[in-house]
């Protein structure tokens, strides 16, 4: 059997199935299967052809169908008794109908603009091809009709082959009307007219509605986008830690594109290294595996983007040079696509890297790319923000030079263990100390040896207290150090705190390196105080720069203030 043959005979099995008796045909059949015109047949309404249909039947007593190219019925109206009820229900006659169906969709395979047959039967049916886009997407039938009067003779005697009642099948045949063979072609045409157009109409309201849901999606994602930024800058300008801020943009990136796991990565201050920054929906294992990692070229998609500051696509990880260093890093995650974008300030420089990770292999769509250039612009402002309040507490209160804590912020934690130290009963310390030969290093070799000398005097300091305490630039070359939780006993307290300026007198004493390798000794003299939350931090200040003097005055290392 040929392609050709065995399409007619399909749609031969699908009308000798499910030929309509009492029913309409478009209700009595499944919907169209695929065709080669499926795009368009799917976006079609039918419903306005069957009210057409069904009108002309009324008007002119012949039925029409629209069927597709597989045989399946898209619009009709009812069939002729003659057809439906007779012919189609005795195996002699049915034979003849199928036979039928197959020689007219056979014309019109063959290219024909209509076609007129006259069925086995003795009743005519004609056909015209429907082109949608030039494109044959379905046949337009009407049939069951004569273009003479009948020959009755010729019906009483098939009747009586078939087996009908031949009273109520000749009452059938005289229902089916008569038409003017000559005025065949102006109907066919009319009504293939009709049906296209009302096609080409549902079609043209198919693609408006398409087009209408995808606008609305794409406003509806828009939308989302924009609450999203607007949450996020409302955070950023509220001064959230960077942390929040972070963990909000990558949850709602994620929740915008399903799929997607983000992460941003943090600069360290050396610019060499990547911190973790946010990546809620990676592993801890992986986060705390890149989280140090050294940028470079081949470092993975984050190592190299950091390095480059470009984009990196990889696709497919376990087929890429960047990560065959981190394949198992990789299986660890679950992933096997990786996109990062280098987070750049608007002076170019590398702030992190936003990235996005896929569990299967992805290549990022333009569309995708721009979004993602945006979220990683929304994070530099946060970073930056965080930059900048960091820069600003700074200048605040830590000194500039030395970066030592500044007066300012010396009085706040001197208020926090006066307050501590009541609540605990454990003695505090306060040392004020001043450099006894300093000024010779400035006016014999300017400012900016004396500045050196002070940066290292403010590192030995740091050097020889514990993290909690604090170390201060009072001015010049006045420093105050500050101890908290020492003894609850007085006098071991006070032990605690003459050993203690013991040591920071032997380490401003080692001799500070000047230009020209010279060396230069700087003494120092101290003034202690120990307190338990009695005093205030200005007469906290005030004693201990009052035993400071005391002390350079007596030409001591140390004086108390008692």
């Amino acid at each position: 059997m040929t392609k050709k043959q065995s399409h007619l005979h399909r749609e031969a099995n699908l009308i000798q199935m499910l030929d309509p008796i009492d029913s309409d045909w478009n209700q009595a059949l499944a919907a169209p299967d695929e065709t080669v015109a499926e795009e368009l047949v799917a976006a079609i309404d039918f419903s306005q052809l069957n009210s057409l249909f069904d009108n002309f039947l009324q008007v002119m007593g012949i039925p029409i169908a629209l069927i597709d190219l597989q045989g399946k019925v898209l619009a009709s109206s009812r069939w002729q008794q003659a057809c439906a009820h007779f012919h189609r229900q005795s195996p002699t006659t049915l034979n003849r109908c199928l036979e039928s169906d197959r020689d007219l969709a056979l014309q019109l395979e063959q290219g024909k603009n209509y076609s007129v047959y006259r069925c086995r039967n003795g009743l005519i049916d004609c056909a015209t091809p429907i082109l949608l886009e030039d494109r044959h997407i379905a046949n337009l039938f009407i049939g069951q009709f004569f273009t003479t009067e009948p020959d009755i003779a010729y019906f009483t005697k098939q009747a009586e082959q078939a087996g009908f009642d031949v009273t109520e099948y000749l009452a059938a045949i005289d229902e089916v009307p008569i038409l003017d063979e000559a005025k065949l072609p102006a109907l066919l045409n009319m009504l293939s007219a009709l049906a296209l157009q009302i096609s080409q109409l549902s079609l043209l309201n198919s693609r408006y509605q398409q087009s209408l849901q995808q606008t609305e999606q794409l406003v509806t994602a828009r939308t989302q986008e924009l609450q999203m930024q607007n949450a996020i800058l409302q955070q950023i300008s509220e001064g959230a830690p960077l942390t929040t801020v972070l963990l909000h943009l990558v949850q709602q990136v994620e929740a915008l594109h399903p799929g997607a796991i983000c992460s941003i990565l943090l600069l360290d201050n050396d610019g060499q290294t990547l911190r973790h920054g946010a990546a809620p929906s990676l592993p801890e294992a992986y986060n705390r595996a890149l989280d140090g990692v050294r940028i470079g070229e081949g470092v993975g998609s984050c190592g190299t983007a950091a390095f480059t500051r470009k984009t990196v696509i990889v696709s497919h990880i376990q087929q890429h040079p960047y990560w065959q260093s981190y394949l198992a890093l990789a299986e660890l995650a679950g992933v096997q696509a990786c996109w990062s974008q280098p987070v750049l300030n608007p002076e170019g420089k590398v702030l992190g890297t936003f990235a996005i990770y896929y569990q299967q292999p992805s290549e990022p769509s333009e569309a995708l790319l721009q979004k993602i250039d945006s979220y990683s612009k929304l994070a530099e402002l946060a970073i930056s923000r965080s930059l900048s309040s960091q820069q600003i507490r700074q200048l605040a209160f830590y000194d500039s030079l030395t970066k030592l804590a500044n007066r300012r912020l010396l009085e706040e934690h001197l208020l926090q263990v006066i307050a501590a130290s009541q609540r605990s009963q454990k003695f505090a310390g306060l040392m004020f100390i001043d450099l006894d030969n300093f000024k010779p290093v400035n006016d014999l070799y300017g400012h900016k040896t004396g500045d050196t000398l002070l940066i290292e005097v403010a590192s030995r300091l740091q050097l020889s207290v514990r993290s909690a305490d604090t170390v201060a630039r009072f001015g010049g070359d006045e420093f105050v150090v500050l101890l908290r939780d020492m003894d609850t006993d007085k006098h071991k307290a006070r032990q605690q705190l003459e050993a203690l300026a013991s040591k920071i007198q032997q380490r401003l004493l080692h001799p500070y390196p000047l230009p020209g390798g010279s060396m230069h000794q700087c003494s120092c003299s101290i003034g202690l105080v120990l307190f338990m939350g009695e005093s205030s931090s200005d007469e906290l200040l005030r004693q201990a720069d009052a035993a400071m003097y005391a002390a350079k005055k007596q030409h001591s290392l140390t004086s108390w203030y008692d």
